[in-house]
């Protein structure tokens, strides 16, 4: 096993606009030595501009499902387009590019190329998109892997685990593309994570990159196998077996090597042009096998997409679009994207948002703010940078950060347009073999191409998880946001201002919640004739991993059902307005970072009463009187203009609230809780209010209690009336 090392050279890397020429000779993996000729990025120092390139006078148009294909030729006649033909492996159906009224190869891709004879793509869009047949148009423009550029280096041998710590960081010192201590804990927990999960071996993950060496040992047991092209000779028999318009394609499909007939080919890896792809591959899934390295999701299968190269004219958005459209045939759910370019091809945008799939997404090595805020406001904002820019629900947004947590200098971020940080800088993973590093090979590489696998994989091991979890973007994107940890260092540059971590994320154990054991009545509230406002708290509950995130709180009646009153409350309060009288129940649950809910805990029995000023439980002591008023609770006051009288209830029960009014003559009352003073009350108010809960206390069990009130003068007032005490039990 060889492990190429090098110090990096920092700079921007992969500029959106590629040529021919800029692409040839380029390493876009971190560690290549001199003479080697992995694939992908532009040289060190190449110029970036913010149009990507694109294939003149071809546009992609995406076609609703169903469309026919005499339907498609007429589009195409009527707006003058020559068609491009999608031919597979195998299909002999002469030159790629026909007449609109030829037969082209079968069954129909949802997504077509076709060449325009002069018309502008404004133009195109507007008739084109004018038909009901046709869900979007673009210009097929052209993606860039998001990899920083190597430095050239010499191969050595060391322990391998060591050196990943973005699954494991202890503080260890890596000198991979730098030379850099880490920081412990900034990792994603992988380690921790493989004690619970490792991936379901029937879950895949489509690579859609430059290729992947399958025949590397860390991943000869990861590749996908398309089982209607395997078993009994069908990987080599030149037939499309099942039918889906690729030929003996076992472990995926290439998009951009031209193939015998020109349009693709079953090889997904081709010596010296899929170092990127096979780096990724390695730290999505390289296997757990005692070699080498080891992945985030180690057991999972991987579907290899070739799409983009070194020295050719791909990454085409067209073949992007295929490629996902060849996932999204086998129902796969997860898609790796450690590419983009800067311009929103609406085409691609559709079929990602078709896919069923949640698609993570490289951020991009610009070191930009996504959002469009340039660092100057007298300067061009930012670029976007595509598919992470899309703002569609199952895309997810990957930025880079460092051994110490801090955001990597190449990495672009936004605190609207990017979701999420995973390390990014110093990755160890997979390689094909070249001159200086021999079978199996393992290099250091930097970008956020690196950083989107540790989510990726992240994802697999929730999909492996919860396979209800998988099949819903949206909610597997919800989690894995959800349970990643506090990052200081991004907080302000991503949407969630988290690391993405693994354990967390397949937390098992649902958090333990506590009941509910306080009961209050609310002072200062104005009770009813029937009901008076109370508010309940509880403990915060316990969870071992992800954290608990909300509760859901339930409430029932008189002995009846139970009913949600609410179940997302971030809180550990909520106020309730009790009718006098009825019999209460709570039940608390509470919801961990990673999904699980926990059992459910049931509260005391809590029953309101409303005792007038007559009470037996009410003794009072010094002069009072008994005064009838309409806006009392039962139409009378028991009334003092005294100082130093005084009313000593004596209940047993869990809360107390004194009712009483408030107004311009009245005075203030010192308050004695079971016989020790705890407060002086002011019952003056500039207009008058009646049935106001003046002074509440409580406690978190039933128990017999005094609450005595003795009158005080005030800037000359005297006069206290008590109307009733609301008594919780």
């Amino acid at each position: 096993m060889h492990r190429p090392t090098h110090r990096q050279r920092f700079a921007r890397a992969l500029v959106p606009v590629l040529t021919l020429a800029l692409l040839v000779g380029a390493s876009p993996v971190g560690a290549s030595p001199v003479g080697a000729s992995p694939v992908g990025a532009t040289p060190v120092g190449a110029p970036r501009s913010a149009t990507a390139a694109t294939t003149p006078d071809e546009i992609l148009v995406r076609y609703r499902e169903g469309t026919s294909e005499a339907t498609r030729r007429d589009i195409a006649r009527v707006n003058g387009l020559t068609r491009v033909l999608r031919q597979r492996a195998g299909d002999a159906r002469g030159p790629t590019t026909t007449p609109a009224a030829e037969t082209p190869a079968t069954p129909l891709p949802r997504t077509e190329l076709l060449r325009s004879t002069g018309r502008s793509l404004a133009t195109l869009r507007r008739l084109l998109g004018a038909d009901p047949n046709v869900i979007a148009v673009a210009a097929n423009g052209r993606n860039v892997l998001a990899v920083d550029p190597p430095a050239p280096g010499d191969p050595s041998d060391e322990p391998f685990y060591d050196d990943l710590w973005g699954l494991d960081n202890t503080g260890q010192t890596i000198d991979g593309t730098t030379l850099q201590a880490g920081t412990p804990g900034v990792d994603i927990d992988g380690r921790q994570a493989f004690a619970h999960e490792t991936g379901d071996p029937d879950l895949i993950v489509a690579v859609i990159d430059d290729g992947i060496d399958f025949s590397h040992p860390d991943l000869v047991d990861r590749a996908w196998t398309n089982p209607g092209e395997s078993g009994a000779g069908r990987e080599t028999n030149g037939w499309d077996d099942d039918g889906n318009g690729f030929v003996d394609d076992v472990n995926g499909w290439d998009f951009c090597n031209p193939g015998p007939d020109g349009k693709g080919d079953n090889t997904v890896h081709d010596p010296g042009e899929d170092g990127h792809g096979t780096h990724v591959a390695g730290t999505i899934a390289a296997s757990r096998n005692g070699v080498g390295t080891v992945g985030v999701a180690p057991t999972v299968q991987l579907m290899a997409l070739k799409f983009i190269d070194n020295g050719r004219l791909c990454g085409t958005d067209g073949m992007a679009i295929d490629a996902i459209d060849y996932a999204a045939s086998f129902g796969v759910h997860l898609i790796n994207a450690s590419w983009g370019g800067p311009t929103a091809n609406s085409v691609l945008e559709a079929a990602i948002a078709e896919s069923g799939a949640l698609v993570i997404a490289a951020a991009g090595n610009y070191g930009e703010n996504l959002d469009g805020d340039g660092p100057d406001p007298d300067t061009t904002p930012d670029p976007p940078f595509y598919p992470a820019s899309f703002t569609l629900v199952n895309v997810i947004a990957v930025t880079a950060i460092d051994q110490k947590g801090k955001l990597a200098g190449f990495s672009n971020y936004g605190a609207i347009s990017v979701d999420i940080a995973a390390p990014g800088t110093n990755i160890l993973s997979t390689y094909p073999e070249f001159a200086g590093c021999a079978t199996p090979c393992y290099v250091f590489s930097d970008g956020t191409s690196m950083a989107a696998p540790h989510v990726t994989g992240v994802a697999a091991l929730i999909g492996s998880r919860s396979g209800a979890v998988l099949a819903d973007p949206l909610a597997l994107r919800a989690r894995l946001l959800g349970t990643g940890t506090k990052l200081a260092s991004t907080t302000g540059l991503t949407v969630t201002g988290r690391l993405a971590n693994a354990y967390r994320a397949v937390d098992p154990t649902p958090p333990v919640a506590l009941p509910v054991d306080r009961h209050r009545i609310n002072s200062g509230t104005v009770i009813s004739s029937t009901a008076v406002s109370t508010s309940m708290t509880w403990p915060a509950a316990t969870d071992d991993l992800s954290g608990v995130a909300s509760y859901w709180l339930m409430r029932s009646a008189a002995g009846g059902g139970w009913g949600t009153i609410t179940s997302t409350t971030t809180a550990r309060s909520a106020k309730r307005d009790l009718i006098f009288g009825t019999e209460y129940r709570f039940r608390i649950r509470a919801r961990d970072r990673a999904g699980n809910i926990g059992a459910a805990v049931d509260g005391p029995v809590v029953k309101a009463s409303l005792v007038q000023e007559a009470t037996p439980l009410a003794t009072y002591a010094g002069t009072w009187t008994t005064t009838r008023n309409r806006s009392a609770s039962a139409g009378k006051f028991r009334t003092s203009t005294t100082a130093g009288s005084s009313v000593t209830f004596r209940f047993t029960g869990r809360a107390i609230g004194i009712v009483a009014p408030k107004g311009p003559t009245r005075a203030s009352v010192n308050v004695y809780v079971d016989g020790a003073y705890v407060s002086t009350v002011s019952l003056y108010r500039g207009s008058t209010l009646s049935r106001v809960v003046v002074y509440a206390t409580s406690w978190a069990t039933t128990g017999r209690h005094t609450v005595k009130l003795v009158t005080k003068s005030s800037s000359g007032r005297t006069r206290v009336d008590i109307d009733a005490a609301a008594i919780l039990r």
